[in-house]
């Protein structure tokens, strides 16, 4: 248990919720650009199951690429990209909705500044703990 709450793997976390956080609003605001596209189908990232999947991912377990033209076995964004239906309400034209997506927007926004100013503390007490450690 004290190893999954260590400091670098905290970094390792926030970075992973920020990346994640940061692809998520790209897609969101690619949902809002089409929202005048005939049959546009928006996409979304689920946060949750990202990231804990990005977390159980252990870098030490990748297979060995001999070759560069082999495939890396990185976890593809592409992957993390699902198409969804809101609800079955069909427009006419598509399924977007701007209140929705400008919700989900929002929240992103919110988890992505979380990440971020948690990762600042994380490095603003480093930042402490070597100054205090150099009298």
């Amino acid at each position: 248990m004290a190893d999954k709450l260590s400091f670098g793997n905290t970094f390792n976390a926030l970075e992973k919720a920020i990346s994640i956080a940061q692809k998520r609003n790209a897609v969101i605001t690619s949902n809002i650009s089409n929202l005048d596209t005939p049959g546009y189908k928006p996409k979304d990232i689920n946060f949750k199951n990202e990231l804990a999947r990005a977390l159980e991912t252990n870098p030490k377990q990748d297979l060995a690429r001999t070759d560069p033209r082999h495939l890396s076995m990185q976890m593809n964004g592409d992957r993390m990209i699902e198409p969804y239906e809101e609800q079955g309400e069909w427009n006419g034209y598509n399924w977007a909705n701007i209140d929705s997506e400008m919700t989900k927007l929002t929240e992103n926004n919110l988890v992505y500044r979380t990440a971020v100013e948690a990762l600042l503390r994380k490095m603003n007490l480093l930042k402490e703990v070597v100054r205090e450690g150099g009298r």
